[in-house]
């Protein structure tokens, strides 16, 4: 049976609690932390020096005021990350534009990240609702697909010269 981990300070307290019920040689092998040293920051017979806070709060999503003060929120809610349900965001629709915006690039032979290709589908879908009159209208929504296929591919496609003339008028 598993010892329940205890601790001499709140700050260790605290680290148990972030760590919950993975194993320490697990958890630390994921933040490159030595197990051991991890393991006398949770007893509290060590304090981890602030670069070490900083890793285990960037690792965890955590306030860095709560993890070594226990005050405000626990956890960090980052404005650029969007929460699919409650946020309202349509996931079916931004489906749709992830998967239009991935097609075109391999239409037009262009190669793009799976992280920038999700950072351009979400914009584009911020921009394509801001456009709809009604999201929820299917056939809108098509229009809509086309459009963004159609602007896409024409910007993937555009010459540097037709880029530079584009500047020039606007």
């Amino acid at each position: 049976m598993a010892r329940t981990p205890s601790s001499k300070t709140k700050l260790g307290q605290r680290l148990i609690q972030i760590r919950g019920e993975e194993r320490r040689v697990d958890y630390c092998a994921r933040l490159g932390l030595s197990a051991s040293t991890y393991g006398n920051y949770e007893k509290g017979d060590r304090l981890p020096d602030t670069d070490i806070l900083a890793i285990i709060a960037e690792a965890n999503d955590i306030n860095l005021n709560w993890l070594i003060l226990g005050e405000g929120p626990m956890r960090l809610v980052k404005p650029d990350v969007v929460s699919f349900g409650a946020s309202g965001m349509d996931k079916e629709f931004f489906a749709r534009v992830l998967e239009v915006v991935g097609r075109t690039y391999k239409e037009v032979g262009a190669r793009i990240t799976e992280r920038d290709l999700a950072r351009l589908s979400m914009e584009k879908y911020e921009e394509y609702i801001e456009l709809a009159e009604d999201p929820a209208d299917n056939e809108e929504r098509q229009a809509l697909m086309g459009l963004l296929h159609k602007r896409l591919k024409k910007q993937l496609t555009a010459t540097p010269a037709d880029q530079d003339e584009t500047k020039r008028q606007a």
